[in-house]
């Protein structure tokens, strides 16, 4: 019997030996280096021990003394599990040195906390003076954390980490530690350790801040976590999403090349220095950056240091014609006191581009009433000073005794195209030069003025019952051909916005973003509609151009480029009821990352977006929401369980919850302010 126990023994030495021999390799690694610095001797740092735990989630017990060393126990704050592996007496096999990282989720429940708080009634209840051993025993409670996962050394000794536990022994065996600061630095951002790091902002575990926080936790992101990924940024107004775009721009303009990046600035604040820290990416990044902008401006800050102002964003008005009438009608009350009523048809119409005509008027009639209408349109912009109309034809689309009646007025015939009908009599030819066109419909003004009710001229169509001119034509028509109004006045100053060759707008911007620019454009004086068509324009053009490279380069040189765009109020884009799969948005929503595409965007409502584009998003920061709706969806991403009511609750600018693809589990982050002049100088990493 004796024989048999030592033989037993010596099996489990053996064992043991054979263990420490295989750990011995990873001893120095930088988690067996972090284990040996805590002990239950360490008051500063020890905050329990584990009296519950599964694979999920853990009880520890504590008591008030161990929480006020260890400077307090703030909800959502981690905390280190250590195994005591003197006290288990072995080894696991194969194991190498480990810790379990939790976080702090709620209180719980001991076994005597009936009988606790049936003391603490009975002393409130007769106010008696506590005895020391009492006072001790009422301050023991305890607290669950859930499980993020495990940190261990690799055999090449760099740490490693796993978002679960292998296994677990018995829970009197565990050590539970309130991490050092150096510690959680290293292991909150071991995950971009190797991946260009730049810091973002710090840890902030709670909303109160009580105590000290001179002794901060920097957090830092990888820049090639937002390379063609997607990064969404929710929360309510004015609670630091524009901030903490800054500080992604900042991150992409540090430390990446070759990058080209499009911010559709809708309050121009990306554009120009910061009103209230002076703060400006263009000024800090002149050389990486380019500047549109509908409304240019130089405010005081950019004259004192002789910066450009941003190009204007001309585009050639006869081509794009929605855009076009779109730019004058938002900004036609920031040029005049009001809007003539003789105008009203004007600012009604609802133009189209060319390309797209007969897919919106299938009808014969329908269509020929719009050509006509548009023809007018482009007379008016030549006769309120548009360049570049002198060049161009157009079809009059007028009935042929309307040409004829006009052919034979004074003076016509001599700087008008003229052409025999099938009797043989002369007529305006169908097709004239937009000039000549010009001058066809000032007589034509004068020939309906007086004559309105000839039926002969101007029918009434039998099909749809309307009259021969719309209120369109003869609003077009009066603005030319009467001399009682100002007319084509009213749009010269829009004449600033068109530019003859501003066809090429989007090829001149897809080309600086190819060179690895930063274009930034101001999109502040624009409603809604004007935005919507530029920033299309531009990421159709984007888009169109990156999947040109893809297919004629190889992958190798396909690679070396990434584009990165920027949208604000991203759910009047990627919108949740857009089924249209050849819309651009959709596009890039679902293939971005494919045509190296990725896209930083930001919205108050992310109930309202398309969920293609949430089920494929990588990077979250998710700032105060108090709309139960939208944490919900929050909370649907596993990530996020359980914080909904943080995310509700916390109210401070910048303050959010944030997860990237490099990151394993969701850290609270207070996101660095970008822009105080003084903090422009500041080197990489530092927190203003």
């Amino acid at each position: 019997m004796e024989e048999a126990m030592t033989d037993i023994r010596n099996h489990i030495e053996s064992i043991i030996d054979n263990e420490t021999a295989h750990t011995d390799g990873v001893s120095d690694g930088v988690v067996s280096k972090m284990l040996k610095s805590y002990d239950i001797y360490d008051r500063s740092s020890l905050l329990g021990f584990l009296l519950k735990m599964d694979y999920d989630e853990l009880t520890l017990v504590t008591c008030d003394a161990w929480k006020r060393n260890c400077g307090g126990v703030p909800k959502n704050s981690f905390i280190i599990v250590r195994l005591n592996d003197k006290a288990t007496t072995y080894r696991q096999t194969n194991s190498r040195p480990f810790l379990i990282l939790a976080r702090i989720r709620e209180t719980a429940m001991t076994p005597v906390a009936a009988d606790i708080q049936s003391t603490i009634f009975q002393i409130h209840k007769v106010q008696a003076d506590i005895d020391p051993l009492t006072n001790s025993e009422l301050q023991w409670g305890a607290l669950r954390a859930n499980i993020l996962g495990t940190y261990y050394d690799a055999p090449d000794q760099k740490i490693a980490f796993g978002n679960d536990i292998d296994s677990f022994v018995s829970p009197h065996f565990y050590e539970i530690y309130v991490p050092k600061r150096e510690h959680l630095e290293i292991l909150i951002n071991s995950f971009v350790a190797e991946k260009n790091p730049i810091q973002i902002g710090r840890l902030r575990y709670t909303e109160t801040e009580t105590t000290d926080i001179s002794d901060i936790v920097p957090v830092s992101v990888s820049p090639n976590d937002f390379l063609c990924n997607r990064t969404a940024l929710f929360g309510k107004t004015r609670m630091g999403k524009s901030n903490t775009i800054k500080v992604i721009l900042d991150t992409m303009l540090k430390k990446e090349s070759k990058l080209g990046q499009i911010v559709f600035d809708l309050s121009g604040e990306y554009t120009y220095p910061d009103p209230q820290t002076g703060g400006s990416l263009y000024l800090a990044y002149s050389n990486k950056c380019t500047r549109y902008s509908l409304n240019p401006r130089t405010p005081e800050r950019e004259v004192l240091v002789g910066a450009q102002p941003p190009k204007m964003l001309r585009i050639n008005f006869y081509q794009q014609i929605a855009l076009g009438h779109y730019i004058i009608c938002a900004l036609f009350d920031s040029k005049h006191p009001r809007r003539p009523d003789y105008m009203n048809a004007f600012f009604a119409w609802e133009p189209i581009d060319e390309d797209n005509v007969s897919e919106y008027y299938p009808g014969e009639g329908d269509r020929t009433r719009y050509s006509r209408a548009l023809s007018m349109y482009k007379a008016f912009l030549l006769e309120a000073g548009f360049k570049g109309g002198d060049k161009l034809h157009v079809r009059l689309h007028l009935s042929g005794p309307i040409k004829k009646r006009l052919a034979e007025l004074p003076g016509v015939a001599d700087f008008a195209a003229i052409e025999n009908d099938r009797d043989g009599k002369p007529q305006l030819a169908e097709r004239q030069s937009l000039p000549v066109a010009a001058r066809i419909y000032e007589r034509l003004w004068n020939l309906y003025n007086t004559n309105r009710e000839d039926a002969t001229l101007f029918p009434i169509s039998r099909r749809s019952g309307k009259p021969y001119f719309d209120g369109i034509h003869e609003c077009f028509l009066r603005m030319i051909g009467s001399r009682s109004i100002s007319g084509p006045k009213k749009i010269t100053p829009f004449t600033d916005y068109h530019d003859p060759g501003g066809g090429n707008l989007a090829k001149s911007i897809v080309n600086e973003v190819e060179e690895g620019k930063t274009v930034l454009i101001d999109l502040a004086q624009a409603d809604q509609q004007v935005s919507q068509f530029y920033t299309e324009m531009l990421a159709k053009a984007v888009l169109a151009k990156q999947m040109e490279k893809f297919a004629t380069l190889s992958a190798e040189e396909f690679e070396k480029h990434s584009v990165l765009f920027y949208f604000e109020e991203a759910h009047n884009l990627f919108r949740s009821d857009d089924k249209d799969l050849k819309s651009t948005y959709n596009k890039l929503a679902k293939e971005g990352a494919k045509f190296r595409i990725g896209m930083v965007y930001a919205t108050q409502s992310m109930t309202t977006l398309s969920p293609d584009l949430l089920k494929n998003t990588e990077n979250f920061f998710i700032a105060h929401l108090n709309d139960d709706r939208e944490v919900k969806e929050i909370e649907r991403r596993y990530e996020f369980a359980g914080l909904g009511l943080d995310i509700q609750r916390a109210r401070s600018k910048g303050y959010v919850r944030m997860i990237t693809l490099s990151h394993r589990y969701v850290l609270p982050v207070q996101i660095r302010l970008f822009g105080s002049m003084e903090n422009e100088t500041k080197e990489e990493g530092e927190n203003p």
